[in-house]
This record gives C-alpha cells, structure tokens and sequence, in this order.
C-alpha cells in the first residue's frame, strides 16, 4: 500500500474515535504563492510533480502517512524519529530541487507529540470534496504553531519529541553526525495553555540554527533580568562586576558544572540492534567503567530501583526523561544516556551526557566496533572520552581506567550470566544468583568478579570451604579486576583471618571512593564483631548512613545492633525501626536482642513472631537461636535444653556444613553446664576431641571459631574440675596463629586459664590475668563474670560487687557481643542473671543490707524457679 493513502484498518466515521499518540508534522513551503506567480502555471506545475514526488518517497522510506497538503503537508508518524528523518530528507530534497531550477526552495517544519484523534470519511462524503481521513486534536494546532514560528529552512519541536527523538537518533545512521540540536528556550503560543521548550534539529549550512522571532500567535517568555525595569541595575551591575565578565570571556566555562566526587545516574542501555546478549551485560560493562573512576560517584542501581518505589513507577525502564526526573530527585549532577546501535556495518556505542536541570544534551561521545565483539573496546573509548568531558584529568583516567574485557570478561554470554545474578543477589534471589555466577565462570573461568560473588553467597552460608576456595580463585584471577574491586577482595580475604588487616584495608577503600559503601559496612562490622571494638565500629559506619547508600537499611540494623551491645536501647530500637522502614527484613535476632536485653520479654516474642521465612537452612536456623536465649534468661533452662536439642537435630536433618552443626552442639552443652546432668562430662569430652580432629582439617574461616570452641570446652571442663583436660586443651591451640588475631579467642583463653586457677583455689592468680585487660576495657562479657568469681574468691567484695553491678546493667553487651556462632551467649545471659544473686551475697559481706534486699527481689524477679536460683549459691565462695 502507498504510504501517502489512509489505512485500511481505521474504523468508519460511524464508530467510536478513540484517542491514539502519534507524532504530527506539518510544514509549508517558504512563500508558495509568490513562486507560482513568478513561475507561471506550466512551470509551477512541473515543480510541484516533482515535489509530490518527493514527498511520496520520503513519506515511504519514514513510513508516514499524509493526511493533508492542500494548505502545506500534515502527516502522522508512529515515532517522532521517523517525522524527524522525513524532515530532514524534505528539506534536502527542495534544496536539490531548487538548485536544478534556480530557486531557493526551504520549508518551515513544526513537530510535536500528543493524542489525536483519528477516523476515516464516508466514501460519499469523499466524493464530494472532504478528505479521505481526518485528524483532530491540540497535537495538530501545537504542530502549526511550531511550524509558523520556524524560520525559512528551519525544523522546530516540541521538547517531547526532541527527547524522543535524540534518544534514538542514531537510527539515522551516518546523517545523524551532523546534526546540531538547539534548545530555543520557552515560548507561548495562542490557544496553548501553557508555555513550551522549542528545540531546533537542524545540519550547518541547511538549518538558520538560531532562535525564531516572536511574533502575534508565537513570543518567546522574557527572562526578568531582560525585562526594562532591571536594565539599569543591570548596567551597574556590569561595571561592578567588569573584571569578572573579562575573565569569563577568555575563559571556556564548562557546559556542564561538574566538581569531583559529584553523583551521576546512568540510564537503561537502548539496544538498537538484533543482538539480545547487549542487554543488561552492557548496563553493567558500563558500570564497572564507571566505578573505575575517583572523579565520578555513580548512583548505584538499588538506590535507582528505591527512588522508583518511592515515585511509585516500579519495573518502568529508566530512560532519557525518567532518569534526569531520578537525578533531580537523587541530586546528580548529570545523566548519562547510553545507546548501542547498528549503524552503516558497525556497531556503534553512543553515550550522552545531558544536564538534568535543563534535559538539554551538553556532550555526545561515541566510539565504533566492526563487529559485536569489538564492543566492549568501543564502550572503553566512548568511556574514557566521557570522564574527561565531566573534569576528570587525562593522566587520572590513563592511570585508573583498565579495559572492560580485562575487568569483566570478554565473553559478552558471560558477563550476561554475571549481570543477571547481580540482579538475583540485589533482590534477596540467592538461590537464583548462585547458578547463574556459576555459568559466568563456566564460560569463563578467570572472571574475577563472578568468582568474588560466588565467595559472598558462600560466606553467607557460614559455608568456610567453599568460600576460601572461590576467594582463592579471584586472587589467582586478581588481574580481572578493578582497582577498587581488588582492594574490596584484600579485604575480604583478610577477613578469614587477619581483621586487623581486613578494616585498614576497608578503611583504604573509603578513602579512595568515597561512594562505596561496602566499605563503611565491613570496616564497621568486622571491628564490632571481630575485633570487639563497637565505638569504633559506631564512629566508621556514620559516614555510610547517607540516603545515598543503596544498603542503607543494612547499615541501620548494623549500627542498631552497635548500640544493643552498648545498652543504648532506645537509639537501638529507632535504628531498628528505620532498618525496617528501608525494606531489610529476615532475621531479627538482634531486634529481638533488644527488648529481651530490657526484659521485656512481651515484645521480644512479638517480634520474633514477625521474622520472614528463609530459603537457607543455616538462617533459618540462627534466626531459631533466640528461643534459647529467651529460655535462658527468664531461668527456664529445661526448655532452653529442649530447644538446643530441636535445633542440633533439624541441623543434622537439613545437612547443614561442620561449623554451624558445630555452633549448635557447642551451644546446648553450654546450656547444660548451668545444670550439667550424668552425661554432660562424655559428651563435652566427645565435642572437644571432635572439634580438636576438626582443627587440623579446616579452613582458616572455620579454625578461628574451632580455636575458640576447644576454649569453651576448656572453660566448661575447668568449671566441672576437670582441670587436667582443661589444661590439655588450652595447651592444644594457645599456640595456633589465628587465636592471637582475634580479641574474642585471646579472652577465651584468658578465662579458660582462669577457670583451671580458680578450680585449683588460686584465685589470686586467676585476678592477676584478668584484672589488666579488663581494666582496659578488653575482652568478653564473660570475662568479667569470672574476674568476679575471682575477686570473691580472693574475698575483694567492694571489687566483686562493682563487677556484679556492671554484668546486671551492661544487658545489651551480653546479647549483642560476638558470641562464637551462638555459642556463648547462654553463658553470657546466665551470667547476667546470677550477677544479680551474687550482688546480694557480696553486699551482705559488706554490710550492705537494704542494697543486698533490692538485689534478692531483683534476682527472684528475673528467676523466680527454685532450680535456676540455686545456681546462684554455686557462685559464692564459702568465707
């Protein structure tokens, strides 16, 4: 069918009309009238055949339909680039035209999209003079409000169909290297409720590229500062500022204000081409170039994915117009608009970046490959160039930038694999990211970064072997990786048994990125949890707590858990609240933690009755861990044993790996030395020859919590008198290398040395190792309950009963202090309890009686069953 006849498919005149969008052209050749006259009728008709001639063809290379062109040209495109190649083409064609007969031929050309509505006429209706369809509609009289405005020779559009159109301009190929675009400012337009962007798209030498003039049914809006009554301050202003004004004027101001470590959005890759493997795996190509830069800080794509919540546009694509709406709101300085297209044989990879606060595009770069696999070296050329059109030195980009098949892989099916399980892992698919990173490294077994996700998930799962060896293989691979990737894996390595190392190396990390925020969070959690040091854990991690941070919420639970351990309870249940309110959900142990630490046992259940469900079974089992604690520190310990035992045979059940099997074990026989039954000294015997043959087998993730459970186990024997097995033991690891990397393990062994010297009646000597590091403020919660032990033992009641006091009062540390994998947290609730008893023993000693009753009620209160306070009486030496 003819391009210039109405489509069959349009219902009749008696149907309903229904708005439809399309892109409504109208244009006029430049004084039309006047030709004719000058031409005369024969030559004017000549003209005009080879005028719809042209116009026919260009119509059918732009699929686009003539309505009307009787009184100039009206047609309807389906996409606003198809109305702006036919303009384009138009306006080559009357200028090839004129120049064969001598005349300056050009046409004005208006542009715009809206809703029009659209019905064809009765056929007798057309036989009679009407048109054989008809279009209606403000998009139309906007259009010829544009076109009447436009200059001789000049194509105006609205700012709708300018976006559209500049998004996909380079489906015009080779023709599109030409173009200026021109953005003319506002204008209003009779008839036109409110002002509009006019933009011209026009090439040198055929467009006037310059503003149109206002006129009856078109003016241009006038800035106030060029309205007459600022004029004058405006002249003196000019002498006042005249030395700045020279310097502006032999100086190049930069299109866009950029500064260093200002914030970007990148929006979605339009993939112009039939090759699918472009989608997603160049979103993230150019993400990882990106992050390579120091100068650039690159919104990350989970805060993108909140900001869209939160304007409630979930799952839209982010292109040109939505991602300048999220850079206003997110506060970016520019968007960069990415286009990968099929242009003239090769593949081309465009990158634009647009000033959010006008929409205006004040760079385009593009770099060209011959083939699909030369595209990830076009996307680093068209990279470098962008960086240093947004400030960036060269030599700072020479010496950052490494190329994306070096950082990636050059397996394009690969790095899609990757880019999919990153999207798996960010929305909590865990089990849908692992194969998919699996793939990544099936197809290309040096790709770092897979290899370095593959070790997260892992670690997560408390997983020890399979996270060392899939560490191990992204340092054999450490050349895959950027400068900031290598120094996060350095880090994450050194976790396993180096803390110390692993927050400097966290902390380098900050320094050099600021916006990576992954840094604030391990250098927080590692130095709370590994090395025992919570206020500095507290300090670091408020620099993370920033809106931009796309983990916020993650950080909040962290820093919430933080202020547990520092019993600062209420600031921890806000920071709770605000976790929750950013979408962190699963376990809530540490939530839980606080209420209990408060005995407030009512909300603590509650809470817990809140916890998700959990695809893994290690976090459905630590999530379980709190009904022990509850148990315990309400005096109920036959149900805390009962609970122990639920959880080490569903850990048996599920196949859960040695460590968190380990943890479960450790835990119930730390719950039964409180009361330890007949079988309590076999079986705590069994555990620690099965965890010392575990030592020697184990990765160093795993040994750091075996070293510490041989501990334990030295600590409960010493308190059964066992205290030539206690010795065994402790002489078993005192010497390995991780027990001296790890604060938790160095107390450990304190306390176990500790225990065997109070089980031999040298109290004096078990004071003497504990009394300087406690006094520094070092160490385990449970240390001080047996420095307490100890102080009595040597009858130092003033200096038990402050040790008792603070055990009662520091609740939030015993639940929220590092303790091995769960294992030595009933002990420290116990002792929170019994601190309580021992108070009133300790201030009867002292003559304190009134104290010694508050102590009693207290202790009653929090255990009232017989059985649990009677633990209490085998905590006070005899006088």
């Amino acid at each position: 069918m003819d391009a210039t006849e109405p489509r069959s498919t349009h219902a009749p005149s008696s149907a309903p009309v229904t708005p439809v969008l399309r892109t409504v052209l109208l244009c006029d050749i430049v004084e039309s009238t006047a030709l004719v006259e000058r031409m005369g009728d024969m030559r004017a008709v000549a003209l005009m055949k080879q005028h719809d001639q042209l116009l026919r063809q260009a119509l059918g290379l732009c699929h686009g339909q003539l309505i009307d062109k009787a009184d100039g040209v009206l047609a309807l495109f389906e996409r606003p680039i198809q109305a702006l190649d036919f303009a384009l083409r138009y306006q080559r064609g009357l200028r090839e035209i004129g120049a064969v007969e001598g005349l300056d031929l050009k046409a004005r050309i208006g542009i715009h999209v809206g809703d029009v509505m659209t019905w064809a006429n009765d056929p007798k209706d057309v036989l009679t003079g009407a048109k054989a369809f008809e279009v209606e509609g403000l998009a139309k009289p906007v259009a010829a409000r544009l076109m009447n405005l436009a200059l001789p020779g000049q194509i105006l559009m609205s700012g709708m169909a300018q976006n559209l159109c500049h998004r996909a301009v380079g489906e015009l190929g080779e023709a599109s290297h030409n173009l200026r675009w021109l953005m003319h400012g506002r204008y209003n337009f009779k008839g036109v409720p409110a002002p509009m962007l006019v933009h011209e798209v026009g090439e040198p030498g055929l467009s006037p590229l310059r503003a149109p003039e206002s006129g009856a049914k078109a003016w241009r809006e006038v800035p106030v500062w060029r309205r007459p009554p600022m004029l004058a301050l405006e002249v003196l202003l000019i002498g006042a500022l005249g030395l700045a004004l020279f310097w502006s004027s032999v100086r190049s101001p930069p299109a866009i204000a950029f500064a260093e470590r200002d914030w970007v959005v990148v929006a979605d890759l339009q993939n112009r081409t039939d090759e699918k493997l472009f989608d997603d795996s160049l979103d993230t190509a150019l993400r990882v170039g990106l992050e390579q830069s120091r100068h650039i800080n690159l919104v990350s794509q989970l805060q993108i994915d909140r900001a869209l919540e939160r304007m409630q546009r979930q799952g839209q694509p982010v292109d040109r117009q939505l991602a300048t709406e999220l850079a206003l709101r997110e506060g970016a300085k520019a968007v960069i608009l990415p286009t990968v297209a099929e242009v003239g044989g090769v593949v081309r990879v465009s990158l634009e970046v647009i000033d959010p606060n006008s929409g205006v595009t004040v760079y385009s770069d593009s770099a060209d490959g011959s083939d699909a696999g030369e595209v990830l070296p076009a996307l680093d050329d068209a990279l470098t160039k962008v960086r240093g059109r947004l400030g960036e030195a060269l030599d700072r980009v020479e010496s950052s930038h490494r190329p994306l098949e070096t950082v990636t892989t050059s397996n394009l099916e690969a790095l899609r694999a990757y880019s999919l399980g990153l999207k798996a892992r960010y929305e909590s698919r865990l089990a849908d990211a692992r194969p998919l990173f699996e793939e990544a490294i099936r197809l290309d077994p040096a790709f770092a970064m897979a290899h370095l996700n593959l070790a997260f998930l892992h670690y997560s799962e408390n997983d020890a072997a399979l996270t060392r060896r899939y560490l191990d293989r992204a340092l054999e691979n450490r050349d895959h990786l950027t400068q900031r990737e290598l120094i996060f894996l350095e880090g994450a390595e050194a976790t396993l048994n180096n803390p110390q190392r692993a927050v400097e190396k966290f902390k380098l990390l900050s320094e050099l990125y600021p916006d990576e925020y992954r840094a604030y969070y391990n250098y927080a959690f590692f130095a709370y949890l590994d090395l025992l040091r919570p206020a500095e854990a507290l300090e670091m991690m408020q620099a993370g707590l920033v809106q931009r941070n796309p983990r916020l919420g993650s950080l909040y639970y962290l820093q919430a858990a933080v202020q547990m351990s520092l019993n600062r309870y209420d600031q921890a249940i806000a920071s709770f609240e605000q976790a929750e309110s950013l979408g962190v959900a699963g376990s809530k142990v540490d939530f839980i933690g606080v209420y209990a630490a408060q005995r407030r046992f009512d909300l603590a259940t509650r809470t817990a009755g809140t916890q998700a469900q959990f695809d893994t079974a290690v976090a459905d089992l630590e999530s379980r861990r709190f009904g022990i604690s509850l148990a315990i520190d309400q005096g109920e310990f036959a149900l805390a044993e009962a609970r122990a035992r639920e959880l080490v045979r569903d850990a048996k059940d599920q196949g859960v790996n040695d460590l968190t099997l380990s943890s479960q074990l450790g835990a119930g026989l730390m719950v039964r030395s409180y009361q330890p039954d007949a079988a309590f000294a076999d079986d705590l015997l069994a555990f620690a020859a099965a965890r010392g043959e575990r030592l020697a087998q184990a990765d160093a993730l795993e040994q750091r919590h075996v070293v510490l459970q041989i501990l334990a186990s030295a600590w409960m024997s010493a308190r059964l008198g066992d205290t030539r097995t206690a010795v065994r033991l402790i002489e078993s690891v005192q010497a390995h290398p991780l027990l001296a990397a790890y604060p938790a393990n160095v107390s450990m062994l304190r306390i176990a040395r500790a225990e065997v010297a109070l089980a031999e009646g040298r109290p004096e000597s078990a004071v003497a190792l504990l009394d300087g590091p406690v006094g520094k403020g070092e160490g385990l919660y449970l240390e001080r309950a047996v420095l307490m032990r100890a102080r009595a033992g040597s009858r130092e009641w003033t200096q038990a009963l402050v040790l008792a006091q603070w055990l009662a009062s520091n609740r939030g540390r015993a639940y929220g202090e590092f303790d091995g994998m769960g294992m030595l947290k009933p002990a420290n609730l116990a002792e929170s309890n019994l601190a309580l008893g021992a108070s009133a023993a300790y201030a009867r000693e002292l003559g304190q009686a009134s104290q010694a009753e508050e102590a009693e009620a207290a202790f009653r209160a929090a255990w009232p069953r017989d059985e649990a306070r009677a633990l209490a009486a085998r905590k006070v030496p005899p006088r």
